[in-house]
């Protein structure tokens, strides 16, 4: 159990430094854009790890049209009537029965 304990902080740790690294990338990125920079005399190899080309989108086949038969077909309804309103009369209420029987 304590390998479990001890290793959730180092996860926690691992995770915030990914998160920062991309944020401080992303920054970067926006802030220099593709031309190429150095920062204290070193340069800068961002834009060519952030430069990547994206492929566009295939359009969808268009989906055919079904017959006219199948357009010109009366669709089928259901009558709810005979569970709404049965037919004749309720029986007569009963009274609770008697606690002396």
């Amino acid at each position: 159990m304590r390998g479990l304990t001890a290793s959730l902080p180092v996860k926690v740790i691992f995770t915030a430094l990914f998160l920062w690294v991309q944020g401080a990338a992303l920054y970067d990125a926006a802030a220099h854009g593709e031309q190429p920079h150095d920062h204290y005399g070193v340069s800068c190899e961002l834009t060519s790890a952030v430069h990547a080309e994206v492929a566009p989108l295939p359009l969808a086949p268009p989906l055919p049209k079904p017959p006219r038969a199948i357009l010109a077909a009366e669709q089928p309804t259901r009558d709810f009537r005979p569970w709404s309103q049965p037919p004749g009369r309720a029986p007569p209420p009963r009274s609770p029965p008697a606690l002396h029987q």
